[in-house]
């Protein structure tokens, strides 16, 4: 008897403690500019699932934390030491006597969204050159032939729908290619005169894009910084820069989104080659290569491993890599690497780990569409099954850390969240969200996910907001 009154004091208690902690969160938004919000809050204790809090569950945008759906499913289903490939072969035949090539190249993309990455500048630096030392090995000093570049390991769509006209021709909202390079931007240098209000002037591009026509509509102002925003439609080679960048500056850089990044990766391959000696008579064109080609294969060029591609893209918060991974997913799954295939992936990740997925309306991998929408109970459950399983660490070590590094790198500095906070963050216009893990001042690990749309804050004010919120966690 003594037992069971001490249980139902304790279950009494922890209800009123839950209760009192749901007040405490809706109070927030019960006054000024917050009484139209939406929102959406969760939390449990990482070690027995007990809930802290739970608002009402709404069904909300998501911004970048759909990238930890992303991830999860990608260590899940794709393993930790999963890596894509890109590789070089060679279809003909060699004439020994001049060292002719009387047939084609084939540049075969795997989908790698790393590949001549600048996070990853160190692994790929050597890709090309042990290309070209194959190329001499095998005898091949002249290519009576084509370059073809073999880009059917992916589809034709590189962009997810729903992805607003102002993000696609940003770097940000880079689309994804089988032959991906480079992070899939490109450099606009720009200069402005010293006073305010005048047009610019594009000085160069890096890298060169043949048949590249920017619209510069940019102007020189008062303000540091950039605003610009580049419009530009899949594959074309016709942006429309917008926007001002600070007055008085000789060389001012912004970033796009590559029109067709194959080709910019095939031209920095031929000028190595060129530089190297090696030339090509032929064009260079986008062709698929049958398997059963009799091609020799010269060099498979390797990604790093999943482990550490998820880090640059939850620290970093990077579309591109998320895109890659669905899309990887569903191959993975039904052996169709698309769009709606990695979606279903996910559905059925869902399903199979008995996690709530009410609301649950992915639409991307990365959370760039204002289209994705899910609670923060689908989200808290996802890195449940995680902090339960064998990928625990190298899920949540990939996270930005409060105060430290990533897109948390200047959150909460100064406040007892520094270091204790470990998430991922997500944000758009009238979207903040944050997810992740919070060592609480008892030393409890709390697994959290916050989602607030439709406001009416300042970035600084919603950033207190957020930062309200997880000091009454870490206050438990």
């Amino acid at each position: 008897m003594k037992a069971l009154i001490l249980f139902i004091l304790f279950f009494i208690n922890n209800l009123l403690s839950l209760f009192a902690q749901n007040i405490a969160v809706d109070r927030f938004f019960n006054t000024g500019n917050l009484k139209t919000t939406s929102y959406s809050i969760y939390a449990i204790d990482a070690k027995n699932g007990a809930q802290i809090c739970a608002t009402a569950q709404k069904s909300l945008s998501t911004a970048s934390v759909m990238k930890l759906i992303t991830t999860a499913v990608s260590l899940e289903l794709l393993g930790p030491d999963f890596t894509f490939s890109t590789s070089l072969s060679y279809s003909g035949s060699i004439d020994p006597q001049n060292g002719t090539l009387n047939g084609n190249l084939i540049l075969k993309g795997g989908g790698d969204p790393a590949f001549y990455s600048s996070y990853f500048v160190d692994h790929y630096q050597d890709c090309f050159d042990h290309w070209i030392r194959q190329l001499k090995m095998s005898g091949i000093q002249k290519i009576n032939g084509n370059l073809w570049i073999d880009l059917s390991a992916l589809g034709s769509v590189s962009i997810p729908g729903g992805w607003g006209w102002d993000d696609i021709g940003n770097y940000y909202g880079a689309g994804v290619s089988a032959l991906t390079f480079g992070d899939n931007l490109y450099e606009i240098h720009l200069r402005s005169p010293k006073t305010s209000g005048q047009k610019t002037t594009i000085l160069s591009t890096n890298p060169e894009i043949s048949d590249l026509k920017p619209e510069n509509l940019v102007i020189s102002s008062p303000e540091a910084g950039d605003h610009t925003i580049v419009y530009s439609a899949p594959g074309s080679t016709h942006p429309v820069i917008e926007g001002t960048i600070p007055a008085g500056q000789s060389d001012f850089v912004i970033k796009a989104a590559m029109p067709d990044p194959s080709v910019v990766a095939a031209q920095a391959l031929l000028k190595k080659m060129k530089e190297s000696g090696i030339c090509l008579s032929g064009v260079v064109a986008a062709r698929p290569v049958d398997d059963h080609t009799n091609s020799i294969l010269l060099w498979t060029q390797h990604s790093p491993p999943l482990k550490d591609l998820i880090v640059p893209l939850n620290k970093e918060s990077l579309n591109l890599y998320a895109e890659h991974l669905l899309l990887e997913i569903g191959r993975k799954n039904s052996g169709e690497p698309t769009l709606t295939k990695g979606i279903e992936a996910i559905h059925q990740y869902c399903k199979d780990k008995g996690i709530d997925s009410q609301g649950f309306f992915p639409v991307d991998g990365s959370g760039l569409t204002r289209s994705n929408a899910l609670t923060s109970k689908t989200l808290v459950e996802t890195m449940k099954q995680v902090y339960d399983g064998p990928y625990r660490e190298l899920f949540f070590g990939a996270l930005p850390i409060a105060g430290v590094d990533g897109t948390l790198h200047n959150s909460f500095k100064g406040t007892p969240l520094e270091r204790n906070v470990t998430a991922k963050t997500g944000s758009m216009a009238r979207v903040r969200c944050i997810a992740g893990l919070l060592e609480s001042r008892s030393k409890r690990t709390i697994l959290f996910a916050i989602l607030i749309n439709n406001f009416d804050l300042k970035p600084s004010e919603s950033s207190k907001l957020l930062e309200s919120i997880l000091l009454s966690f870490y206050n438990d």
